[in-house]
């Protein structure tokens, strides 16, 4: 955070660009005629690489990695059509290589998709994901990662439809969830064997608001194991409230991000995601607006 907060004032100080300058090209500065935040970010965002000798860039992977992320520092506060097209534009100059593509997909992993990256977006490193996983002069394995990577982030954007969601009930049968169409569906991954998991599960079960709705039907609580339908699993979800759906999903982590027990996510009745690991707080305040809105 403490690095976002010295580039927004980069970006707004002309004098403070200089000071920014990396150690491998000077960084481009923002006339004066720019006077908002989003139009100077655009044009940093845009203009980023102009001056970068990639050959010779792509050999100090060190200050390569630095510079990356100061590049990444402005993005959140530029336009979005602007952010997209500078990583194309990046992406199609590296495309003849496999290691370069192949560093730029690890260093927007690290900056943007790692669980100490300041800036956490699907958005910012999707497309370097899919540039990796499809190039052919890439190693399998790293393709094969990078490739997990998209089906993940493709899977659960949110504001789009959640495609993959299989299970398998504690009967042992398998099922997706294509046939649920109330008109909120809560899905939450948790560990049986998670105290954090256990206890949001303990309170979701016990909010009126959760109840009164799936009781109208209009709501659908999905809770699933993320992993195999073990023994331990089957006894301890033999105590899990009968009007939940309750599941266990094998291939859970091929589709899911689940960097936390519990992972929780609403979507509509056409599964699109609403909200997106959401802490079990807000999906309570979430919980009590929607049946506000329902008058029930």
């Amino acid at each position: 955070m403490k690095r976002i907060i010295i580039y927004i004032i980069c970006a707004i100080s002309a004098v403070g660009m200089r000071a920014a300058d990396g150690d491998l090209f000077p960084y481009p500065k923002p006339t004066d005629d720019m006077t908002t935040l989003v139009e100077r970010c655009d044009y940093l965002v845009s203009e980023f690489w102009k001056r970068c000798d990639f050959k010779s860039a792509m050999s100090k992977k060190e200050a390569l990695n630095s510079t990356f992320g100061d590049w990444i520092s402005f993005m959140p506060f530029a336009s979005a059509d602007t952010v997209h097209s500078a990583i194309d534009h990046l992406l199609a100059t590296v495309a003849k290589s496999g290691p370069h593509t192949l560093e730029m997909a690890r260093m927007a992993e690290a900056w943007a998709h790692s669980d100490s990256a300041d800036i956490y977006s699907d958005e910012i490193f999707l497309p370097f994901a899919k540039a990796a996983a499809g190039h052919k002069k890439i190693k399998a394995d790293d393709r094969k990662h990078f490739a997990t990577q998209v089906q993940i982030m493709e899977n659960t954007q949110q504001g789009k439809p959640m495609r993959h969601l299989e299970y398998v009930t504690p009967e042992g049968e398998t099922k997706n969830f294509d046939d649920l169409h109330t008109q909120m569906i809560l899905v939450v991954f948790g560990r049986y064997d998670s105290d954090a998991a256990n206890l949001a599960r303990v309170r979701l079960s016990a909010d009126i608001n959760a109840n009164t709705l799936i009781k109208a039907g209009l709501l659908t609580v999905i809770y699933l194991q993320p992993g195999d339908a073990t023994e331990e699993w089957k006894a301890a979800a033999a105590g899990y409230p009968e009007e939940w759906t309750i599941g266990a999903a094998p291939d859970a982590r091929e589709y899911f991000p689940l960097r936390t027990s519990p992972a929780i996510y609403l979507l509509d009745a056409r599964h699109k995601i609403l909200l997106k690991e959401v802490p079990v707080d807000g999906m309570l305040a979430a919980l009590t607006t929607l049946r506000q809105n329902t008058g029930i």
